[in-house]
């Protein structure tokens, strides 16, 4: 019973209580999430953009983004604009020397892209800034599609004909008509 008391009488007087740190202020949660904001705001990423080593037109930064916003980009990758018309339900189509933006309500909805020369889908896919597909294809006579793959409502892969492996033109569709 001693040696219990012992035990007993023998522990620290007062709990301590580790890493508490002191509440923040609300200028600090402010500061806190305004640099987080800053950080993942589009504009910084648009204004620290570089090209991807080996992308010939980098279809997954550009689908979705404020055309006036990367315009400049826009012609760096796909040259000089050639031909401005009207498409369906208001939209606007851009003819570039090497390829083609819809454009929704000042967005990009969708990149087409005629390839410098035919290749396979996953080559296909890295030269527009994509990674490896890990979706099913969907397999029609004239093109494959890849449905919801990282943010893109469509993925739509020409062939260079009828049954063939080797792709010619991809159209990288962010979101459809109806919205984002």
């Amino acid at each position: 019973m001693n040696l219990l008391l012992f035990a007993l009488g023998c522990g620290d007087p007062d709990p301590v209580i580790q890493a508490v740190s002191p509440p923040r202020t609300e200028v600090e949660v402010a500061a806190d999430r305004a640099a987080a904001e800053l950080r993942t705001s589009p504009a910084n990423a648009e204004a620290t953009y570089t090209k991807p080593a080996g992308v010939y037109v980098d279809a997954r930064f550009l689908g979705g983004r404020r055309y006036d916003a990367v315009r400049g980009e826009i012609e760096q990758q796909l040259g000089a604009l050639v031909e401005e018309r009207e498409g369906a339900g208001g939209a606007r189509e851009l003819v570039f020397e090497r390829g083609t933006l819809r454009l929704d309500k000042g967005l990009v909805q969708m990149v087409e892209v005629p390839l410098p020369e035919p290749m396979r889908r996953t080559e296909a896919l890295g030269m527009l800034g994509f990674p490896p597909a890990t979706n099913e294809y969907k397999v029609f006579a004239l093109e494959f599609r890849l449905v919801n793959a990282w943010g893109f409502r469509r993925l739509r892969f020409e062939r260079a004909a009828r049954g063939s492996e080797d792709i010619v033109r991809v159209q990288a569709w962010k979101f459809s008509d109806g919205g984002v």
